[in-house]
């Protein structure tokens, strides 16, 4: 019942693309889904790695600025990161802290060597 649950919030995230509001709240998703906060901290201690609520938008905003860091060389990395629910600064802050380079090395490491691009996930 509880992964379940789990599973419909992390879904409606992704799907609704409610990570992209740069102001989301714990409290937009507990009562979006009618539980207290005591049980959100549960279903993430729980499913989600024992991560905290910023740390799992965290980690879904990353997923969502690299995988629009590969997929779109047309938009710019200001453009990504409000698309992902940062400011500029602080994707390349949590791009690094994530993945040890920043969002414009990555794309430069792709960008010159199509072929030999290392995943970095």
């Amino acid at each position: 019942m509880t992964l379940d649950l789990f599973k419909k919030i992390s879904t409606t995230i992704r799907k609704d693309r409610l990570y992209a509001n740069i102001a989301l709240e714990r409290k937009d998703i507990m009562e979006r889904f009618g539980i207290c906060r005591h049980r959100l901290n549960a279903l993430l201690n729980a499913h989600a790695d024992g991560m905290s609520f910023p740390q799992f938008i965290n980690a879904i905003r990353m997923e969502e600025a690299y995988t629009l860091l590969t997929d779109h060389p047309e938009m710019t990395i200001t453009e990504i990161a409000h698309q992902v629910g940062f400011t500029a600064p602080n994707l390349r802050e949590q791009f690094k802290r994530c993945y040890g380079i920043t969002p414009a090395e990555f794309r430069a490491n792709l960008l010159t060597s199509e072929d030999d691009a290392i995943d970095i996930r």
